[in-house]
């Protein structure tokens, strides 16, 4: 009698894949499923994409995460921040950008399962969620964490040094814990880009992952391009500050292929398929 094993395909399709005749208390056994990156990172879809790229302009291996993924077939994602992690704008809970990521991320990492806990609190300020982060990560325990941040700061005045100062220690406690880290930088619209402290603390942002190597998804020059050539309203809701349907969209995608990119970047010297037990 020959048994037949499921096994994923080099091409990340379900394959199935004949054993030789094996005693029965071994052909019932679990075999092993491989998964296999992709040689490049998500596209992103028409309504998202723009000459430049959020995400590839910054982008860095995450090495802590890899390591993750070939251990485990559940990785945990903490995606924390001010009302666009809250989800303020989307017309419903599957709309978020935290219920699109997770999809986005399982679609481009098939027989991977994402978990993307969601910690947004509306109007906090970098230092808000600094003060929380060890409390989110004890709880949480994640393999990654996704930083949105920037926005509050900017419509707060913070000053640049107290942000800067902020981000940098929050980043380094956890790399002392061998948490990767994402970044993602404030929306842009017109009406915020009229106080020049706005892009004063884009500005700051990049400079801060720039110095401690962190992968940042620069959004806010990825929306400046679309929302020049299509108006506030293609990406923002009619507040023209949170995103709506699309924003959330676009950013979760965002984020998916700049996460993709860091894990193809970091297993670049181990171009090997993924065994899991």
């Amino acid at each position: 009698m020959i048994a037949r094993a499921v096994a994923w395909g080099l091409a990340g399709g379900l394959a199935l894949v004949p054993v030789a005749a094996v005693p029965q208390e071994l052909a019932l056994a679990p075999v092993a499923a491989v998964v296999q990156l992709p040689t490049a990172p998500p596209t992103l879809s028409p309504d998202c994409r723009s000459k430049r790229v959020a995400g590839d302009l910054f982008r860095r291996p995450l090495r802590a995460l890899s390591r993750a993924v070939r251990a485990k077939r559940q990785v945990r994602v903490l995606a924390i921040g001010s009302s666009s992690t809250a989800g303020v704008g989307a017309s419903s809970p599957t709309a978020t950008y935290i219920a699109k990521l997770e999809t986005s991320l399982e679609g481009s990492l098939q027989g991977m399962d994402f978990d993307v806990v969601g910690k947004g609190m509306s109007g906090e300020v970098a230092q808000g969620a600094a003060d929380r982060m060890k409390q989110e990560v004890e709880e949480t325990k994640p393999d990654l964490v996704v930083w949105q941040l920037g926005t509050n700061d900017a419509l707060r005045h913070v000053s640049l040094d107290k942000f800067k100062t902020c981000v940098k220690t929050t980043l380094s406690w956890l790399a002392e814990n061998k948490i990767d880290v994402v970044l993602i930088d404030p929306q842009y619209g017109d009406a915020l880009t009229k106080d020049e402290h706005y892009e004063k603390v884009v500005g700051a942002l990049a400079e801060v992952a720039k110095e401690m190597r962190v992968l940042l998804v620069d959004r806010f020059e990825a929306m400046r391009e679309l929302q020049h050539e299509r108006g506030d309203l293609f990406y923002l809701s009619t507040d023209k500050l949170h995103p709506n349907d699309r924003g959330h969209r676009c950013m979760a995608e965002q984020v998916a292929r700049a996460i993709v990119g860091g894990l193809i970047q970091a297993d670049a010297d181990q171009a090997q398929p993924i065994f899991y037990p």
